[in-house]
């Protein structure tokens, strides 16, 4: 039976992220720790400038933040593994990691040649999609969801020829699925079997979830700075909220400056 450290030197992982986002990187570190103390795997986040510390966490500075294709271009070039799995800082994992299910997947995708593998349910499965099990099956070459950016193990190569300048991930999710019309994408059919469980997402257009600050609060994790505020479901009240947020954002960054954040703990 394959085992994860078979693909240590092949696979690594990289934490889609920006200076906007850093008060969700301890969380997000404290969850993968918890969940996954011993991914064989390096581990990468991406920042623009602000600086962390950690025995566990490489940083890849990719300088001012254009927009997220840029920053990932920038950041995969600095990769040497073929394959990188694919997170973002607000996906806390919330239960541990099936290694069993996981390496076995790494292997059918590798053996495969598989362009990318999504570790997440789908919510609608089309009907032309390939079951290949009762876990996954082949996304079928017409569907619009074949570029997920959720939980998925890309091939580089194919990750970077797939991105373009100026696209956000949301423009990338919408419009890149042309481009990867001729290769094999593989996705997981049900989102009760999938072998990395975690909360999707913890911030939602740019406020915590709930279920991100009830998950923080339960493990006695602190949000720090606690600039963000929580989502409501009222519109003009989360437009009120996004809008302090940016100006909270702007003071909590002056006030970070060139100070390290250590994201090893503590996190109380």
């Amino acid at each position: 039976m394959p085992e994860l450290k078979d693909f240590a030197s092949s696979v690594a992982v990289i934490v889609s992220s920006c200076d906007a986002f850093f008060d969700a990187w301890r969380p997000f570190f404290f969850f993968f720790r918890k969940h996954w103390s011993d991914c064989p795997f390096p581990t990468f986040l991406i920042v623009n400038r602000l600086r962390v510390r950690s025995n566990f966490i490489r940083p890849i500075k990719v300088g001012p933040d254009l927009d997220w294709a840029a920053n990932m271009q920038v950041a995969l070039n600095q990769i040497a593994q073929p394959y990188v799995l694919y997170l973002q800082e607000d996906y806390f994992l919330n239960g541990p990691v099936n290694r069993e299910q996981l390496a076995a997947d790494f292997a059918y995708a590798f053996e495969r040649d598989a362009a990318s593998f999504c570790f997440y349910g789908r919510s609608q499965l089309e009907p032309d999609f390939v079951p290949l099990n009762d876990r996954f099956g082949i996304v079928p070459r017409e569907s619009d969801g074949r570029t997920r950016l959720q939980a998925t193990l890309w091939k580089k190569s194919v990750l970077q020829s797939a991105l373009r300048p100026g696209e956000s991930a949301w423009n990338m999710e919408a419009r890149a699925s042309e481009r990867t019309r001729d290769l094999l994408a593989l996705s997981y059919s049900r989102r009760d079997s999938v072998p990395i469980s975690y909360l999707m997402s913890a911030i939602s257009r740019r406020l915590w979830t709930p279920e991100a600050i009830s998950l923080c609060e339960k493990e006695g994790v602190r949000i720090r700075p606690r600039f963000r505020l929580e989502h409501s479901e009222v519109a003009w009240r989360r437009r009120f909220k996004r809008g302090l947020g940016r100006v909270r954002l702007a003071m909590a960054l002056a006030r970070q400056g060139d100070r390290e954040i250590n994201l090893d703990g503590p996190y109380d």
